[in-house]
């Protein structure tokens, strides 16, 4: 693997989002009518527009509302519905987490009508994550190639194996095990990750990820070689996190004639003790503050990163192939992460 596991891009800005912000009148209490592969959603303007970049682009990869003929919709009204190959559990599952930052965001800091959400907040990065709901979208594109373990397969024999193969990718749910995370092994400080694997597994883990965390979806795409993960998870603030008690440390009853000095000790420990709980949570205040600077960059700005790697995967082939019972198949795999930061209630 290359040094960064990260590589920024710069990226043009997504056709639908030029489309509307450049028209004034636009309405964004408009609803949109979708068709997600034949589950129906609506939703209104203003909650597609706040999507993270990265999630539009899937959703739209060429910036423009398709109809069911596929012909572009060049004028949209309430009775259209769009079109869009997408996973409607995953797009379901980015909506729920959205409404719910927004609900968090209304909850602790109504917004006034001066302070819509197309209003650019005027404040310092610090600021803007202390006081909005921030989310950390993980996203990985999976395309796997099979090399079948026979010659003379046809070509459903082959489908058939490609779909026991995507199975079985999708059947390990972990985050990391891409990075090379072994969840075999309890401790975090014991896995050997490369050192750029394990800078960004740090700093993911540092902001709100569990080393040991699940996708929130994870599903293979149809009639394809490919699965699709997502995640989505609240960025870790100090404000989230009230400071750890104080060691309850009281003296030690005792009848003993050295009671007074046992007091004593354990006074001067457990002083000592909140002298170090308070610069243990300086120092992981710093510390954060330190991811939350990293984190920003992605802001607006998703960042991807490309890596191969190969894996064996055990497939029950007696189904497929007469006279075959299993067989550990040579999977070739191809892994894109794309990382962006989303803040809600600033466009």
């Amino acid at each position: 693997m290359t040094e960064n596991i990260l590589t920024q891009v710069s990226q043009e800005e997504s056709p639908v989002i030029q489309q509307h912000t450049q028209e004034d009148s636009i309405d964004y209490n408009s609803k949109i009518n979708l068709n997600i592969r034949g589950k129906r959603f609506t939703i209104t303007r203003d909650e597609l527009m706040s999507l993270p970049e990265s999630i539009l682009l899937c959703l739209f990869p060429n910036g423009v509302f398709l109809d069911a003929h596929g012909q572009v919709i060049t004028s949209l009204t309430e009775e259209d519905v769009v079109y869009v190959n997408f996973c409607p559990e995953t797009f379901e599952y980015i909506i729920n987490t959205f409404n719910e930052a927004q609900h968090d965001l209304h909850e602790s800091a109504p917004l006034s009508p001066q302070s819509s959400g197309h209003k650019i907040f005027q404040d310092n990065s610090a600021n803007v994550l202390q006081n909005k709901p921030a989310i950390i979208v993980l996203r990985e594109d999976l395309d796997f190639y099979v090399i079948p373990p026979v010659a003379g397969l046809t070509a459903d024999q082959i489908r058939q194996l490609k779909v026991s193969v995507a199975h079985e990718i999708t059947s390990n749910k972990h985050i990391f095990s891409g990075l090379g995370y072994d969840t075999n092994i309890l401790s975090p400080q014991e896995q050997k990750l490369g050192p750029a694997e394990q800078h960004l597994f740090d700093m993911l883990c540092s902001s709100g990820f569990d080393p040991r965390g699940s996708w929130g979806t994870r599903n293979s795409e149809p009639s394809r070689c490919m699965v699709s993960s997502l995640s989505l998870v609240r960025l870790k603030t100090h404000n989230q996190h009230s400071p750890p008690d104080s060691p309850s440390l009281k003296p030690v009853e005792s009848n003993a004639s050295s009671a007074s000095r046992s007091r004593s000790r354990w006074a001067t420990l457990a002083s000592g003790a909140t002298r170090a709980a308070s610069r243990s949570l300086s120092r992981s205040s710093k510390h954060q503050d330190v991811n939350h600077s990293k984190l920003l960059l992605f802001w607006r700005k998703p960042a991807r990163k490309c890596w191969w790697s190969s894996q064996t995967v055990h497939i029950n082939l007696k189904d497929i192939i007469k006279g075959k019972d299993s067989f550990d198949i040579k999977v070739h795999i191809r892994r894109v992460w794309t990382l962006e930061l989303s803040i809600v209630g600033v466009q």
